[in-house]
């Protein structure tokens, strides 16, 4: 945890795997797709999805307004820097993925090597852990990055960087000619939000908003929302491709994420307190994120044998509220049960 972390991040924090934990939930109603019956249903859970898009983009933009408060000067500051990061995440990354990948072993009777490795190398133990990996990759570059954001056009070049992958994805994705490897997996589909941490942290109260763009934050964002609604509905109706209208990583939902950053950067100055929920779902955020998904599971296949699995906005709610607080409550146990240290470096809690 870091020692100057404040409240208005863990409540971003708070937000932020609430919509990760949406997204997982909304994926277990898109059965509806093939009901004619249930297709409002279906609409719905798009619409829904766009709203939820920033989740993914607020971690890593955390991330890295975290990471350039890191003094980097030296080869032995960079080292410094990364056994902290990677240990704290690559130990619980490692453990929880093998707990989940020996269930399935012993589940199926199937022990595949090859493909346990390939799991563990592509974040694809469990949907979701490839954020893990994908942020390392961007802990790495992290001294590179916060040069190329020294340079009066850096943030640009990596602007351009990410809209040029971007482009490459959107082929890639239309035409179905992904492979194995999670899309989502590159840093460079991602690396403007880490970017925009790096320069938001290092430059602190000298980014400040206007009068006049506070009051286009609210349409702005609003807009960014429309867009992305729009361009999902076009993904989905011409093309047939649900995975990418849903996506975190088109065009417009890149551009709602960054409005949703801008707005947070905007709420931190002028709200002073956060409430005490989102605040400790933060503090909590990174374990519940690593055992969310089992638990998600469970919890849905409960709750579509009841009558409200034909009303998905209460089907929603219902499984999110009750994945959360079984979260908080084994993670609650553990943190009672264990030393702080085990629970924060072993655990992940």
């Amino acid at each position: 945890m870091q020692k100057d972390r404040d409240l208005s991040f863990d409540a971003f924090r708070g937000a932020a795997i609430i919509a990760v934990i949406a997204i997982h939930a909304s994926a277990t109603g898109f059965s509806w797709r093939h009901s004619t019956a249930g297709e409002w249903n279906f609409f719905f859970l798009i619409t829904y999805r766009q709203l939820l898009s920033f989740a993914v983009p607020a971690f890593i933009f955390i991330s890295g307004y975290w990471s350039s408060k890191e003094q980097i000067r030296s080869l032995r500051d960079y080292k410094t820097f990364l056994m902290k990061r990677l240990s704290r995440v690559l130990v619980p990354y490692f453990l929880w993925s093998f707990i989940l990948l020996g269930y399935e072993a012993v589940k199926t009777y199937d022990v595949n090597v090859y493909g346990i490795v390939f799991k563990l190398l592509t974040g694809s133990a469990c949907q979701g852990y490839f954020f893990i990996l994908m942020i390392i990759q961007l802990y790495i570059m992290t001294p590179l990055l916060m040069y190329v954001n020294r340079k009066r056009y850096g943030l640009t070049l990596v602007l351009v960087l990410n809209i040029i992958s971007l482009f490459v994805l959107y082929l890639s994705r239309v035409y179905n000619v992904i492979g194995r490897v999670p899309a989502a997996l590159p840093f460079y589909s991602w690396i403007i939000f880490y970017e925009i941490g790096l320069l938001v942290g290092s430059r602190g109260e000298k980014i400040s908003t206007s009068q006049r763009t506070r009051f286009l934050i609210l349409p702005v964002l609003l807009v960014s929302l429309l867009v992305s609604e729009l361009e999902g509905m076009i993904l989905l109706l011409r093309y047939d491709n649900l995975n990418f209208a849903v996506s975190a990583i088109k065009y417009s939902s890149v551009f709602y994420s960054v409005c949703i950053i801008f707005g947070f950067l905007f709420l931190r100055k002028n709200v002073k307190y956060w409430p005490k929920s989102l605040v400790l779902m933060g503090n909590y955020s990174f374990g519940i994120y690593l055992i969310h998904f089992p638990i998600l599971d469970r919890v849905s296949d409960i709750f579509k044998r009841c009558s409200i699995y034909s009303f998905q906005p209460l089907y929603q709610l219902a499984v999110v509220l009750m994945t959360i607080s079984i979260c908080f409550v084994l993670i609650g146990i553990s943190r009672k049960l264990f030393a702080a240290s085990f629970c924060h470096r072993i655990l992940g809690f």
